[in-house]
This record gives structure tokens, sequence and C-alpha cells, in this order.
């Protein structure tokens, strides 16, 4: 019997295996204390000849609309997108309507919980029809750029946000700015990571490059994450090729940024577009990396930096929503600016200095273990979920 409904704009699955990670990492561990998630991600029609003519169009018209991951069900409903979402197409009016059109698959959910800003709205008027509590999370973009980008829903967050009867943050600057635009304050909890899990599946750094087919005598900076502009793929991969050897780049991940810079002549056997991988893959390409980078120019609290401290892999990082809080003064570098030349002056820096850098991965390790765990995370959550629904949840 469902407990919670989720309302998600994505959840992993064999096409699109890193997608919403995150959600699935949660939505297990709630589930192990005793809580049921029916994970809702309504997904845009897809018609012919749509997937003919890009791999986005595909992958969309290729997802099942109904899935068992263990425990969690997961359902797909289509809604009529229009490309790139405009405001005035309302699009968490159909994101809703789809949510309702399966509400047999969530009948007895007791709450409801919408994720991110378009798919917090939408999930705000499912919980209004059901007359359910509601708890909203954000996670960064959605709450740092989308409401600077359309003011004229600005409104319409603010009474979702003050509907809810919990908001949550993804990080203490993603708090602070939720009270900025909606005048509530909301609860800073992290999304937390799986620490044993990831320890299980890493490799010694000889074992994961012989696995992956990675150089074994080159200096490796890794990158995981959706290949576009506003995760600083450019800015990694200019930077790269102007500290030049030993330097070799590994980008993990698929986007319009793919194969970025592999025309220019410094990039011959130095930089690899692996593509989209399984998440249980991701340990081991952090096993085989010496650093990992991730230049964004918007953030919530990126996952894979977590996992990264996890794994005692060290960081470089842009000064991007937690990303400060995060890394702190000591547990990781945090980029002067994000440019080509910055990420080169601190991979300069990290070559120069390697004991420095893993005793800052150790402090890093030691304070994802304490606050980043995904099992007391979720018990914090299900605390916020009794008393949003008054203990009914």
């Amino acid at each position: 019997m469902t407990d919670v409904l989720w309302v998600t704009p994505g959840y992993p699955w064999s096409g699109d295996p890193a997608g919403g990670v995150f959600y699935r990492t949660q939505a297990q561990a709630i589930a192990r204390l005793g809580r049921v998630p029916t994970v809702v991600c309504p997904t845009p029609w897809a018609p012919w000849p749509l997937p003919l003519l890009r791999p986005h169009w595909r992958t969309l018209a290729a997802s099942p609309r109904a899935a068992e991951d263990g425990i969690v069900r997961v359902d797909r409903p289509r809604y009529l997108n229009v490309p790139g979402e405009p405001s005035w197409a309302m699009p968490d009016r159909l994101i809703a309507r789809a949510v309702w059109r399966v509400r047999n698959r969530w009948s007895g959910a007791a709450l409801v919980h919408g994720h991110y800003a378009i798919t917090g709205l939408a999930a705000w008027r499912v919980a209004r029809r059901a007359r359910l509590p509601l708890v909203l999370t954000f996670h960064g973009s959605d709450i740092n750029a989308w409401p600077d980008q359309h003011p004229e829903r600005l409104a319409d967050l603010r009474a979702a946000a003050r509907d809810a009867r919990a908001v949550i943050a993804v990080s203490a600057a993603l708090a602070e700015r939720i009270l900025a635009l909606t005048g509530v304050t909301a609860v800073h909890l992290p999304l937390g990571s799986d620490h044993a899990a990831l320890r299980g599946g890493a490799l010694s750094r000889d074992e994961a490059r012989r696995r992956l087919g990675l150089p074994e005598h080159r200096v490796i900076a890794l990158f995981v994450g959706h290949l576009k502009l506003a995760k600083g793929v450019r800015e990694l991969v200019d930077g790269l090729l102007e500290a030049g050897d030993p330097w070799f780049g590994v980008l993990v991940g698929s986007g319009p940024e793919s194969g970025y810079g592999l025309s220019d002549p410094r990039a011959a056997g130095r930089l690899v577009y692996a593509g989209a991988r399984p998440h249980d893959d991701v340990a081991t390409y952090l096993s085989a990396a010496d650093v990992l980078v991730l230049p964004s120019h918007r953030e919530g609290l990126p996952t894979v930096l977590v996992e990264a401290g996890s794994l005692r892999v060290p960081v470089i990082a842009s000064r991007v929503g937690g990303v400060p809080e995060l890394l702190g003064s000591d547990r990781g570098t945090i980029l002067t600016e994000i440019s080509g030349p910055a990420v080169a002056a601190s991979l300069r820096r990290f070559a120069q200095d390697r004991p420095s850098a893993a005793q800052a991965a150790e402090r890093l390790a030691a304070h994802v273990t304490e606050s980043h765990s995904v099992d007391g995370n979720a018990a914090r959550l299900i605390e916020i979920y009794r008393s949003a629904a008054g203990d009914s949840a």
C-alpha cells in the first residue's frame, strides 16, 4: 500500500540510468524504513515522428509507463509538452492532470511530496484536489533560475510554498533563497548517499582503470553529470587542455556538450567522453580518478560531490549553491572563478601538492559520512512526513 505520493521530473531506468538517481536513492531508503512511496514522474508525450528526429525524444518514447523498483512503484503517465515548457503553456497544469489520471496507483497516499519547481507546482495542484497535505523539496536550478526566468509564475510558487506543510532545501544556501523568494522558512535536509553501497563497489585505482580501459600513468580528472553549458563542461575541457600533460580527462554523462574539445589537436589521446552510464558504474569511475572536477554555473547540492567524498576522491568545484558549505574551507578546492584558466590553475596546484589534496579528501569523507547518510536523512524525512500529515503518514 502506498504511504506517500512522490511527483518528480524523472526516475532512473535502463534507457536513462543516471537521470534523477538521487530520487531512487532516497525513495529506496525510506522504503527500507517502512514508508512505501509511489513515484509518479509525468513524461512528455513523444508521438511519431519525434523519436526519429532526436535521441532525447527516442528516450522519452521508450521509457516504461509503469515499472517496479523493488517495492517502489514508478509510473510515467504522458502529458502534452510544449518544447521548452514556456510559462504561458502552464506545464504544471498538464503535469498535474497526468498525475491525476493514474490516481488509482496512489489512492492510499496520505501525503504528496513534490520535487523541483514545475513538478512541485503540479504536486501542489494534485494535493489541493485530493485534499492531502503537501511537502515540497527544491533542489537547485529550479529555485535559483526558474523564478527569475518566469517572474509571472512567482505568485503561484509563493502560494504553493505557503500551502505546504513543509518545504525542504537540499542546502543552506537554497534555504536562504527560498526564504527570500517566498517568505517561507525551509528545512535544510541534504540528499544523502548510500556510503556502504558506494564503498562496496569501489576498486583499487589500477583495477578500475584496467576495467574501464583508461591509461595507467596519467593523472585523471573526472566529470560526472549532464553535459550542458550550465555544468561548466567547456571550462573544464579548456582548462584540462591548457594544463597539458600528464592530465587526462574523462567525462561521464550525455547532453549537448558531448564531444566538446575533441577537435582540438591538444585533445588527442587526452580526452574521453564515456557517455551515460548506470549509477553502479559511478564508483568504478571515481575509483579510477585522481580528482573530480565540477565547474558548474548553477547547482543545488551536487550528489556526485558527496559520492566523491565518500570514496575519498579529491574535489575541485565552483562556488555555487551548496558547494561552499559542503567543501568548507578545508575539504576541497573551490575555484576562484568559472573559467578555463581557473580550472587549469587548480589542476596544476593539485598536481604540485597531492598530499594536501588527499588530506582534504579525508576531511570531506568524514563530513559526508556524518551529515550525508541516506538512511539518516531518510529517517529525518519520515519525521517531516509524520509532522506534515499529523502522524497519519
